[in-house]
């Protein structure tokens, strides 16, 4: 991997931060004025896994090669000649062979949106973006436009790799603390 660029919302690392810190002060407070540490604990700690999964995980990285994304339970590496299209109607998507996979660093705007774009960003013929999922102000169409620019310097390049791996280990941990957060108070 050459010329790495990284894409993951500030606004998404801000908002995990902030429910991470927000959880850990609730063990922290229950530690210093009493309560029960063990329902809070696994509360508050699956809430933290949820937070890091959510916000903090997932990310685009864009080189030349190909792209890499990393979702909560799943990555896709794949290089440039393997794509088949960059996408962003929902989110920023990536088509491989038929399958459309989505990146949940770079998801679409709202509607509201659109009162927030320039006139002259929807104008047809223009070399700007005529969806709002294309603007380049959104997530998805600042992910994708930064994709778009690499994919046509180095697509031609035929290196032909895909590597799609799974790991729902933080998500079965998550699952098990609400699990016995849930049960918790039948034991007492």
């Amino acid at each position: 991997m050459t010329n790495i660029e990284k894409f993951r919302p500030g606004s998404a690392v801000a908002s995990g931060w902030i429910l991470i810190i927000f959880f850990a002060g609730f063990i922290v407070q229950t530690i210093f004025y009493g309560g029960d540490l063990v329902l809070t604990t696994a509360i508050c700690s699956a809430g933290i896994i949820g937070a890091y999964l959510l916000f903090l995980k997932p990310y685009v990285l864009i080189f030349d090669e190909g792209i890499k994304v990393v979702n909560p339970a799943k990555e896709i590496a794949v290089s440039w000649d393997l794509v088949e299209e960059i996408e962003t109607k929902y989110s920023m998507s990536i088509t491989i062979a038929g399958i459309d996979y989505y990146a949940w660093a770079a998801p679409a705007p709202g509607r509201g949106h659109a009162r927030r774009m320039h006139k002259t960003d929807r104008l047809p013929g223009a070399q700007v973006p005529r969806r709002l999922a294309d603007s380049p102000s959104s997530d998805s169409g600042a992910c994708a436009y930064l994709a778009r620019l690499r994919r046509k310097e180095f697509g031609h390049i035929t290196t032909a790799h895909l590597e799609i791996r799974s790991d729902y280990t933080l998500l079965y941990i998550g699952a098990a603390l609400c699990i016995f957060a849930a049960s918790s108070p039948f034991f007492y």
